[in-house]
């Protein structure tokens, strides 16, 4: 079972919430920066590209979502109708969050 998928909301767009500079989820947010240009790139969002990629670990058949509205629910959905990762995506992802 994977947890936080989109790892406090560093692994999305944008946070949910404000945050004081010096909180260490923004740290987080600020170290996925390339990320989030990938996820770009492949044209779709960072929380979808974090879901898929949670679903795609080995040995994960379920993860926890922290579903607050509408629009967390839609990306959730997406993620899982658009399936797992291939193996390049998954290196790519790795390599961009180091």
């Amino acid at each position: 079972m994977g947890i936080r998928s989109v790892q406090a909301g560093a692994l999305t767009d944008r946070f949910d919430r404000v945050l004081p500079s010096d909180h260490p989820d923004m740290g987080g947010y600020n170290q996925a920066a390339k990320f989030r240009t990938l996820a770009s790139e492949l044209n779709t969002s960072p929380a979808i590209l974090a879901h898929r990629y949670a679903l795609s670990m080995e040995g994960v058949s379920t993860i926890v979502l922290g579903v607050k509205n509408r629009r967390d629910l839609s990306e959730c959905i997406a993620a899982e109708e658009q399936g797992l990762l291939d193996e390049d995506i998954l290196r790519l992802i790795d390599e961009s969050v180091g």
